[in-house]
């Protein structure tokens, strides 16, 4: 990620934190019921439990918490570029692994089975593409992961839109993501300003 796009978006969340602690509103992500559903549509990615887990853009390890509340023991890994959540995160959640991390420059340290991120990459960048950055963290996560990844990230057909925030065009997430495997699964149906992408490992008998 570009430098100053990068501290853009770490000095936000820090005056977030600053302004309201460490919960949901300095994240910005929306009510909990709207992000219990996104955790539901991202948990759907297939058989979690006793599954090693990487959640990029971990935030406040939310996602860990929502799982260990309905019982899923996962081997909880998150990556975050802002040093304060990545921190709390740790404190709270000492059993989960945490660490701070920018998959586009640094890579990913290990093989996962699956690969999550959930409202990561909504910020709107002034110094690079956000369809290029897009891209390149959906190819790197295919090829970290055993079985399969999942992304969520806001939509083009919505009635308003945020100054700040950036808008995917669905079909082309889809299109790029085909290009990377066989196995692709858009989810648009649920009641948010979003869809998810989702990215499955091909069957032995499509690798030709």
């Amino acid at each position: 990620m570009n430098n100053k796009d990068k501290n853009m978006i770490i000095n936000r969340y820090r005056n977030r934190l600053m302004e309201h602690g460490p919960c949901i509103q300095a994240l910005a992500s929306g009510t909990i019921e709207r992000r219990d559903v996104r955790f539901d549509i991202i948990a759907s990615v297939g058989e979690l439990q006793d599954k090693s887990v990487l959640d990029i853009g971990c935030g406040l390890a939310d996602f860990y918490a929502w799982l260990s509340e309905r019982g899923i023991r996962v081997n909880y890994t998150g990556y975050d570029i802002t040093p304060e959540l990545v921190e709390i995160s740790a404190a709270r959640f000492p059993d989960a692994n945490f660490e701070v991390r920018d998959i586009q420059t640094q890579g990913i340290r290990e093989h996962f089975d699956y690969i999550v991120s959930s409202q990561t990459f909504n910020n709107k960048f002034s110094y690079q593409d956000n369809y290029e950055v897009m891209k390149d963290v959906l190819k790197i996560c295919f090829e970290s992961s055993r079985q399969a990844v999942v992304v969520d990230m806001m939509t083009t057909y919505v009635d308003f839109t945020d100054p700040h925030l950036f808008y995917y065009n669905p079909e082309d997430i889809f299109r790029y993501a085909k290009s990377l495997t066989k196995r692709v699964l858009l989810r648009h149906d649920y009641p948010a300003y979003e869809f998810a992408v989702f990215l499955y490992k091909d069957f032995d008998g499509w690798k030709q």
